[in-house]
């Protein structure tokens, strides 16, 4: 059971929406959760976690066709990468993320075309700073980032302020950052659609240059451990008090 299963699940939702789940489908992605981890906590499932070049740990739950699952950390128990870009990005698929613990905001992001003349490095007065749009080229264990003729101004648009239970969506294309709290941990469940033809894009310093980004692939025991996590946070939240 994967993306077909937990879209049936989760159900429609809005083009950016952001809603709280219903009980009894909080109750069938927890229990999804839990079923899936067992096996990666247990080794009986050989997956590898990859820390993500935007500071998140990734488990790759899923990858069939256009579609996939992933359960995404932000611990501070676990190694993160360094991000070599700002936190803004627009995904070449469809997001629909469920917030399995933590908190987290996801902020759609307003960006437009940079006025003639700016000076590369400048900001504006209204704190609308200047980027490169970055083409993200992703292989199989690296990102290759390929700076564009593009340049952007870019400021925080509608906040959205995501809790355990939480469900939003994020359309292909649209440019948005996720940040969680610092010294907490949050992990969400995150269903992807490629949307042929749409754009993977960071946004960079106005003088960023092409580079490699290479996502590191964690070892059996990294990914035991990292599967515990959230387990124990699921199981915890199950138990009565």
């Amino acid at each position: 059971m994967g993306y077909r299963h937990l879209s049936e699940i989760v159900g429609p939702l809005q083009p950016g929406g952001h809603e709280q789940a219903a009980a009894v489908t909080r109750t069938a992605v927890t229990d999804w959760a839990v079923d899936a981890l067992r096996g990666i906590a247990d080794g009986i499932r050989p997956l590898r976690a990859v820390q993500h070049p935007l500071g998140f740990t990734c488990l790759p739950v899923e990858r069939a066709g256009r579609d996939g699952v992933c359960v995404h950390l932000w611990s501070p128990r676990i190694d993160r990468a360094t991000p070599t870009t700002s936190p803004v990005h627009a995904h070449c698929w469809e997001l629909t993320s469920y917030a399995l613990f933590g908190q987290l905001d996801n902020r759609v992001m307003e960006v437009g075309d940079a006025r003639e003349g700016v000076i590369p490095w400048a900001s504006l007065a209204d704190g609308r700073g200047l980027y490169r749009v970055l083409d993200v080229r992703t292989q199989k264990e690296a990102d290759e980032l390929v700076p564009t003729v593009r340049f952007v101004h870019c400021w925080p648009g509608q906040r959205q302020a995501v809790r355990a239970g939480d469900v939003y969506s994020v359309p292909a294309g649209v440019f948005h950052a996720t940040d969680v709290p610092a010294d907490t941990e949050a992990a969400t469940v995150a269903l992807g659609r490629l949307v042929p033809g749409a754009p993977d894009y960071s946004l960079g310093p106005p003088g960023a240059g092409p580079h490699q980004v290479r996502r590191r692939l964690c070892d059996a025991d990294q990914t035991a451990a990292i599967a515990r996590i959230i387990l124990r946070h699921l199981t915890a939240a199950a138990c009565p008090a």
